[in-house]
């Protein structure tokens, strides 16, 4: 990548000789996230994690590191099983079964340009190869593993904050009202836990929340909570748009050395 110009096509050449060399000659990769920044070139992040927890986590901190670089262009690549629609990564050391296996490349650029592929694992007599890749780009590329970090960049744990003459609640309608009056009846009879309900209302009143993650269905909204324990709201979802962040924790990532 030279100065601010991301060559789509070029860098795609290269994760797909990349990718494809590293599994011919290992017989496996580990999952990988590659930022493409202006300011720091190409870095890439190693995902890890238990396999009785899943990846979750260590894709939602990966999408993390890739916002907070500002990076113009991500990337993915991992092997991983497909089942009933549903696309899991799979790190080296589980075992998938009989599952079919797949070398997964994804990438999607801050313009928009998206492109996807899949690579059929297949093992005869001792030897491995690829089959021939399903490849999918632009509308037809629906499959994002990190979502997009430009248009909705709000992660798990996030502190935000709703944008002027937004709110969680509309002021004034009967459910603020019953929030309202619930909370004060609360402090009444709860003077110990006083300052947690204040403190449910200030942030209901400034539109201050945590982010509890991102509807699957949904990827342009962000699903909300309270700060506080106390919580008779629920789970809120917001479109991103209508948001700001106040407040991020930085990423655990593990770098992993480019040549």
């Amino acid at each position: 990548m030279s100065d601010d110009v991301f060559d789509f096509d070029a860098e795609w050449s290269l994760l797909d000789v990349g990718a494809t060399s590293s599994v011919l000659r290992s017989g496996t990769i580990r999952p990988t996230v590659l930022a493409f920044s202006a300011s720091a070139g190409v870095e890439a992040v190693a995902l890890d994690w238990a396999p009785e927890d899943g990846p979750e986590a260590a894709f939602e901190e990966a999408r993390r590191y890739v916002r907070d670089l500002d990076a113009v262009a991500h990337a993915v690549l991992g092997i991983v099983t497909i089942a009933d629609r549903t696309v899991r990564f799979t790190a080296p050391e589980e075992d998938t079964g009989a599952a079919a296996r797949y070398l997964a490349i994804a990438l999607q650029e801050r313009d928009g340009g998206q492109r996807c592929c899949l690579y059929p694992v297949r093992r005869s007599a001792g030897r491995l190869s690829l089959g021939t890749p399903t490849l999918a780009e632009g509308e037809n590329s629906d499959w994002a593993p990190l979502g997009d970090v430009w248009s909705n960049p709000f992660c798990r744990g996030d502190r935000v904050k709703f944008r002027p003459r937004e709110h969680a609640v509309e002021p004034g309608t009967p459910l603020w009202q019953a929030i309202v009056d619930l909370t004060r009846m609360r402090i009444h009879d709860d003077q110990e836990c006083a300052e947690e309900y204040m403190s449910f209302l200030d942030d209901l009143r400034n539109g201050v929340f945590l982010v509890e993650g991102r509807p699957a269905d949904r990827p342009e909204q962000v699903r909300l909570r309270p700060r506080t324990v106390f919580n008779p709201l629920g789970i809120v979802r917001a479109e991103a748009s209508r948001l700001t962040l106040v407040e991020g924790s930085p990423s655990a990532v593990e770098k992993v050395a480019i040549p």
